[in-house]
């Protein structure tokens, strides 16, 4: 599953901005709503984000991190080659599918848990005045 079109999305490609504390509510953040399903006891990529330049090459890692963690897991960032994906009719539609340097969000369920788990990402990078949170409810099954 991917970050809204993280433009992660999740999980997507994102260029976004940090703006106030990082773990408050930013009443300009844009809300995204991301399902996701994990294996108890078991890591899971739950999305992805990425900051290109037009040209698609690296121009940085988002900030991307929990803002509300898990109750039942943990959550964790890791700066890895991620793959970008760009609506038809947007500038970066070029760009997807191509893989890039950006971050992963993995979540990792208590082992033994089932049930339902959730958990706020905040994406934002450097230079543009947007930040998005992900809403992420994770159905943790056997």
């Amino acid at each position: 599953m991917k970050f809204s079109s993280f433009a992660i999305i999740f999980c997507a490609s994102t260029t976004l901005v940090l703006s106030g504390c990082a773990g408050l509510p930013d009443p300009t953040a844009k809300v995204r709503e991301t399902k996701a399903t994990a294996v108890s006891g078991k890591r899971t990529k739950i999305g992805s984000t990425a900051h290109i330049k037009a040209d698609c090459e690296f121009a940085g890692y988002p900030y991307t991190a929990a803002i509300k963690q898990p109750a039942h897991g943990k959550i964790e960032v890791v700066h890895e080659e991620v793959r970008v994906h760009y609506p038809k009719d947007g500038p970066g539609y070029v760009c997807s599918g191509k893989p890039v340097q950006g971050n992963a969000v993995y979540y990792t369920p208590d082992p033994g848990y089932t049930g339902t788990d959730q958990f706020t990402i905040r994406l934002s990078a450097l230079r543009v005045a947007r930040v998005d949170d992900d809403n992420v409810t994770v159905t943790v099954v056997k």
